[in-house]
């Protein structure tokens, strides 16, 4: 009878066996967005040798990549759990797909289920100080990406009395509004035009 070619972790040439399922029960697979990063916990019962667990994230559900390996001793037939934390910082997309490939020491492979994590649009946080300020004030606050922001200042009469364009980099900045004594006293508006949002604070 023909036989099953033979591989090199599987030397059984037996036609009846096929051994590219691993026998692995996932209990859970979860996974918490923070900040920047994804942190991925799953809890497993192996009753096969297992060589190691890789990470996989997509943006569309149905291409994978690999982000990271866990090679962790697993014991057989004993619950356990295990960690990853992924660096999103460099994915746009606001759904991202993981799922967790587990490779035993004979080759074999076993998928866990999908898990889905949705990123939350939230305004951007503008810090501003001092304030009140006298020559100069600071700002910080995050940006999605590399772009050109505009940043102006707003006097209690509804008059811009300074506007400029300043370049940032994706992630966290901080600017200088430097000369500010030459203005009169009183509250201004400051606004920033960043990641397709407004942001305005009293100044």
């Amino acid at each position: 009878t023909t036989v099953q070619l033979t591989l090199i972790p599987q030397p059984d040439r037996d036609w009846r066996f096929v051994g590219y399922v691993l026998p692995v029960q996932f209990v859970k697979l979860a996974g918490q967005l923070q900040t920047n990063t994804v942190l991925l916990n799953w809890t497993v019962i192996a009753s096969k040798a297992v060589d190691r667990f890789e990470v996989e994230r997509s943006t569309d559900n149905n291409n994978f990549i690999k982000t990271g390996t866990v090679t962790q001793l697993v014991k057989l037939n004993e619950q356990q759990s295990f960690s990853f934390t992924d660096d999103v910082t460099s994915v746009n997309e606001e759904v991202i797909y993981y799922r967790i490939k587990v490779i035993g020491k004979a080759g074999e492979i076993q998928y866990s289920n999908i898990l889905v994590i949705r990123r939350q649009q939230t305004q951007t946080q503008l810090n501003i100080m001092p304030n009140p300020a006298q020559d100069y004030v600071s700002m910080s606050f995050f940006a999605k990406k590399e772009a050109e922001i505009t940043i102006r200042l707003i006097d209690n009469a509804g008059k811009i009395v300074l506007r400029q364009n300043q370049k940032v980099s994706r992630g966290s900045n901080t600017l200088q509004l430097s000369g500010l004594s030459k203005y009169s006293n009183g509250v201004y508006a400051l606004q920033l035009f960043v990641n397709d949002e407004v942001l305005t604070l009293k100044l």
